[in-house]
């Protein structure tokens, strides 16, 4: 048995102490690539940083996170607090990925305190492995085990996947519990996201987001070009003014979507991420499909209504204190239903515009109350 990471850093911050080492004493984490993947993950983050601040501050010293991965995962905590995520590593792909020999240079004179591989990526691990990192963690299903202090199964798994990082947590803390982190401007940044929805026409008055892109053709709400803007209709009705978000790759149906429905602003295409999760923490609620915006959604606290398609929702729903996952039935409830466009597979277009309404009003009472 592997003796309890919190114990591990207790050591080596002491001899650190000892031969006078100032510091920094570094955490790295390489997160996953998909961005609801990295939202799961925040509960094991923010229940180990928790701990191990602690331990760190028992002595006088204070540790700083690293984060690094790919372009969208790591991309998330580019304008973060520093006290949440130090340094922010962005993979581009090829010579862009952590060489392991350049690692190894950076970390001679100060090698981090623990690395946590939780992405199937090898440099990083071997890196920490020369560099010989007293706590080094990972998924073992990739058959890097030997790499690592504190190896975990994480693929295949019957529980959701925020839940499987809770051995990992007991390995590293002692203890399984997770607790969820929310996310905003106070931790994440993002503070120009409301100055470009002003600058997009918007007056102060309250609005939705509405996340509705993603290159998984099966989790989307067909059609399209119905539902979205008559759901952005009956939100205008209700008081509220609906704002698009979405990434480079959904510009183009953004803007047809925001057209069908006059009065909406269109920003697809024109955040960070962390200016679209301050947009999101500002909002009445978000109406998204199953998207990694809808995660972000759900991590901050607020109303969140996810359409699903055939995805398990025991397995990935968002998770948040004011989060629900629907979807339509598994088959056509009447003759014709699905006549006319291409659902792809997707289950979401089953569900009406006006059964979005009026979930997300029974969310936006609960968050009232």
């Amino acid at each position: 048995m592997a003796r309890l990471g919190t114990d591990i850093l207790r050591e080596e911050l002491r001899r650190r102490v000892a031969e006078g080492h100032a510091g920094p004493h570094e955490v790295w984490i390489r997160w996953p690539r998909q961005l609801g993947d990295v939202v799961f993950a925040l509960p094991f983050f923010g229940s180990l940083q928790a701990s191990w601040n602690a331990e760190a501050a028992a002595l006088g010293l204070e540790l700083r996170w690293v984060a690094v991965g790919h372009a969208i995962g790591a991309a998330l905590f580019a304008e973060a607090a520093p006290d949440f995520i130090a340094e922010s590593l962005i993979e581009k792909g090829g010579v862009g990925k952590p060489d392991p020999w350049h690692l190894v240079r950076r970390w001679r004179k100060a090698p981090p305190v623990c690395v946590i591989n939780l992405s199937q990526s090898v440099r990083l691990a071997l890196g920490a492995w020369m560099a010989r990192v007293p706590v080094r963690g990972g998924i073992a299903d990739n058959h890097l085990s030997l790499l690592y202090t504190h190896p975990f199964k994480y693929r295949d798994l019957p529980v959701h996947l925020a839940r499987r990082y809770e051995p990992l947590l007991a390995q590293l803390t002692g203890n399984r519990h997770l607790q969820w982190v929310r996310l905003g401007a106070h931790n994440l940044g993002g503070h120009r996201g409301p100055e470009l929805l002003r600058a997009a026409g918007w007056t102060g008055e309250p609005y939705v987001t509405l996340a509705f892109g993603t290159r998984g053709y099966g989790k989307r709400w067909f059609p399209e070009h119905r539902t979205w803007p008559e759901l952005a209709r009956r939100l205008a009705a209700e008081g509220f003014r609906s704002v698009w978000l979405g990434g480079p790759d959904e510009v183009p149906l953004g803007k047809e979507l925001a057209a069908l429905a006059p009065g909406s602003i269109d920003l697809t295409g024109r955040t960070s991420l962390p200016e679209a999760c301050a947009l999101q923490e500002a909002a009445a609620g978000t109406v998204a499909i199953d998207t990694g915006l809808a995660h972000t959604a759900a991590a901050t606290g607020r109303p969140t209504l996810t359409l699903m398609g055939h995805s398990p929702e025991p397995l990935i729903a968002p998770v948040g204190p004011k989060a629900i996952a629907i979807r339509g039935s598994a088959v056509d409830s009447y003759p014709g239903e699905s006549e006319g466009f291409e659902t792809h597979g997707s289950v979401a277009h089953r569900v009406h515009p006006e059964r979005v309404v009026g979930l997300l009003k029974a969310l936006l009472a609960e968050a009232g109350a």
